[in-house]
């Protein structure tokens, strides 16, 4: 793929039919279990790199070194895995990103529970070495959890664990995530109990055999959101979804209902279309269970000149990039005054005219700020730098996109 890529402005209906990636999500959760219990297959692989490189290293020999790529939950979950498997030795790190985003939680609690989990270079960040132990188990309080992945990590190998497992917390974000994790951990045959501060699971428990049923990935439905609220008229048709999910994200319908966007599920599918709404006065919204939707619905309001504050944005500073950063930048190149928190991005009003000249955007190694980018173009003309990121969770994005 090129290091540009450049999109006119787009100004006539959009319309098309696509089919998104499964979810990587529910994929990556599903691939640890089949990994630990060849009872368990999966209905269907994820093509995002993140999953990919998952599989790869779940199947790598013992004593390997394995680059994981830039994914938090492949080496947070590849970390877990390893732990908990007697006599490996493995090596993990990933990009220079990645090495520097947040493990040392997961970390100290494999090693409270009988791991042998070391860090190669700077204390804190991968490269990381692990000894593969049986694991005992056994009870733990994490206090106040940064990332729901290392509460997830725990619960996908609790069964391996002699002793059980009982995690308890103050706090976590996206807790849809572990509710996801427990609904899978139940439908492979184990009784577990979670609470929005718990885990449960007794010991000696076996798993039944099952092939693991993989939705289509909601987060990635936030970008044809996207689209629709910044197009002047659109009919977009997305296959395989319903309205039932075990995905958090697939309350973006909510999210972008009012800035225009009508949804109808029809014959398996998900229709997207445009709809007059009045103007809006403040939208408000907390994203702390959902924050992989902030850049698409963000980006939307930027545009859209709707006033805003929105909270729960805590988890984006470590994400692939800075994201509220990118988002600050993104209002500043557009004349807009945002106001930032650790927590949380708020706009109050808007110039009359944005300010004009060519866009230009770098992607910053994240696929969700390329992502959220490219429907700018309904407004006007951009150029994307590093467009390639987006196979990080949806490689035929751009494929798609260029099909409207």
């Amino acid at each position: 793929m090129p290091d540009n890529i450049s999109l006119p402005h787009v100004t006539k209906p959009v319309q098309g039919t696509f089919e998104l990636p499964l979810s990587k999500s529910m994929v990556n959760r599903a691939l640890l279990l089949a990994a630990m219990y060849p009872e368990i297959t999966l209905s269907g692989m994820s093509t995002s790199s993140d999953s990919v490189y998952l599989q790869q290293v779940l199947d790598g020999y013992l004593g390997d070194s394995a680059m994981v790529g830039a994914g938090g939950t492949t080496l947070r979950f590849a970390t877990a895995y390893w732990a908990c498997q007697e006599g490996a030795q493995m090596e993990l790190y990933g990009t220079e990103r990645l090495n520097k985003r947040p493990i040392a939680p997961l970390v100290d609690a494999l090693n409270a529970l009988g791991a042998s989990v070391s860090y190669m270079a700077a204390e804190g960040e991968a490269p990381l070495r692990i000894q593969g132990r049986n694991l005992i188990g056994g009870r733990l309080h994490l206090g106040h959890v940064s990332s729901s992945q290392f509460i997830t990590a725990l619960m996908l190998i609790s069964p391996k664990m002699e002793e059980g497992l009982h995690l308890t917390w103050d706090s976590a974000p996206s807790q849809p995530y572990l509710v996801m994790t427990a609904a899978l951990l139940r439908e492979s045959g184990f009784e577990v109990l979670l609470t929005a501060e718990e885990f449960k699971i007794s010991a000696g428990q076996q798993p039944k055999k099952v092939e693991l049923f993989i939705e289509r990935d909601w987060s990635a439905v936030a970008f044809w959101c996207e689209v629709v609220a910044l197009s002047n008229e659109a009919s977009i048709e997305l296959l395989g979804f319903k309205p039932e999910s075990l995905q958090g994200d697939s309350r973006v319908l909510d999210y972008f209902e009012p800035l225009g966007v009508k949804s109808t599920f029809e014959n398996g599918s998900l229709i997207l279309t445009k709809k007059s709404v009045l103007p809006l006065g403040k939208f408000t919204a907390n994203l702390i269970s959902e924050p992989d939707l902030a850049q698409a619905l963000i980006t939307t309001l930027l545009v859209t000149k709707v006033p805003f504050e929105i909270h729960g944005l805590q988890t984006l500073t470590t994400k692939e990039t800075n994201r509220i950063a990118a988002l600050e930048h993104l209002a500043h190149t557009l004349g807009v005054a945002v106001k930032s928190t650790r927590d949380s991005l708020a706009c109050a009003d808007y110039p009359d005219e944005f300010t004009g000249g060519p866009k230009s955007y770098g992607s910053l190694e994240d696929h969700r700020v390329a992502m959220s980018l490219a429907p700018l173009s309904l407004r006007f003309p951009i150029t994307i730098k590093d467009p390639s990121v987006v196979a990080k969770s949806y490689p035929e994005f751009w494929n798609h996109f260029t099909q409207l």
